[in-house]
């Protein structure tokens, strides 16, 4: 079996007790299940759903199954922080992270995607059944996939580096990648989407109001008006999340490729686990602003583990 260089960075740690191997390796196990148990429920109450548009179903299920693969990538840390070392070789780091930097990159198109998808409905309501066919948005979700697959070998290429097990972290990563790649992702792929797409789900919003408004003076039905309103809340609640995750992660990295800065292990590990834990709270969120999403997860599950409805009887007060 091959071993993995680590001398490349200084900050790599060693020698933790087997209490504390144990308790990371338990934390990151939590974390990779909760992430393929969410997302498969969400997969699965997103088909049934219908209150919600056949591209929205697409492009959810396209963020169900990247962030559904980033929970499988977790499992192969639980393995090495198990063992506290690498056990698949150089071959097996490289592709790990090449396949996280996929399933990252997915997330995020697919996140822009369905903010794009929501600003047409929104604004182009006549139009909308048109360009954003089921069709249409399979065609446009299997673009974005080479398109992720192609931002994954163009980063391997262009950096001309080698990925390394980081034992802080327990991932695979590209070791001294220089600060200016950071720095564009952070602005590019980060900070510019989010406030981009944070003004526009204001725009929308207020439109939305608008909307509601003319149609309670008219007296008409306001069921899908509202129905739009908490779909456009609970995404941008969504692409609000995945930039509290991810901006923490970046500006450490950016921090620690500058020459003589040290990072404490403990925040490399914990900015790095919020970036992949970002893959389980899509359907939380689903649930927490979506009442439909949340009964039907609850029925659900009820139907998979009946064990777990219970029967209550009712009580009887006498006065």
């Amino acid at each position: 079996m091959s071993t993995v260089n680590m001398n490349s960075t200084s900050t790599y740690s060693v020698g933790l007790s087997p209490v504390l191997i144990a308790l990371r390796t338990c934390f990151i196990a939590i974390i990779a299940l909760l992430i393929i148990s969410g997302n498969i429920l969400s997969i699965a109450v997103t088909h049934r759903v219908t209150s919600l548009a056949d591209s929205t179903k697409v492009l959810m299920t396209s963020l169900a199954v990247s962030d559904l693969m980033v929970g499988f990538c977790a499992l192969v840390s639980v393995v090495a922080s198990a063992l506290d070392s690498w056990p698949f070789g150089d071959v097996g780091c490289d592709l790990i992270n090449f396949f996280f930097i996929w399933c990252f990159a997915m997330s995020t198109i697919s996140i822009i995607s369905i903010n794009i998808e929501r600003f047409i409905a929104i604004t182009r309501p006549y139009k909308f059944p048109m360009w954003c066919s089921r069709s249409r948005i399979k065609l446009v979700v299997l673009f974005l996939s080479l398109l992720a697959l192609c931002f994954s070998t163009s980063s391997k290429i262009s950096l001309q580096v080698s990925a390394e097990f980081n034992n802080i972290q327990q991932v695979c990563e590209y070791a001294n990648v220089p600060t200016y790649p950071l720095v564009l992702t952070l602005l590019l792929g980060d900070i510019f989407p989010t406030i981009l797409m944070s003004y526009i789900y204001y725009r929308l919003i207020k439109i939305s109001r608008q909307h509601e408004q003319r149609l309670n003076q008219n007296g008409n039905n306001e069921a899908n008006n509202n129905h739009d309103n908490k779909a456009l809340k609970t995404f941008l609640v969504v692409t609000l999340t995945f930039s509290g995750c991810y901006t923490p992660f970046l500006t450490m990295q950016i921090v620690r490729s500058l020459p003589g800065k040290f990072i404490p292990d403990g925040l490399q590990f914990f900015t790095l686990w919020l970036v992949v834990s970002n893959s389980m709270f899509n359907v939380i969120i689903y649930c927490l602003f979506n009442k439909v999403f949340r009964q039907t997860a609850k029925k659900i599950l009820f139907e998979t583990f009946p064990c777990c409805k219970r029967s209550i009887a009712p009580v009887e007060v006498h006065l």
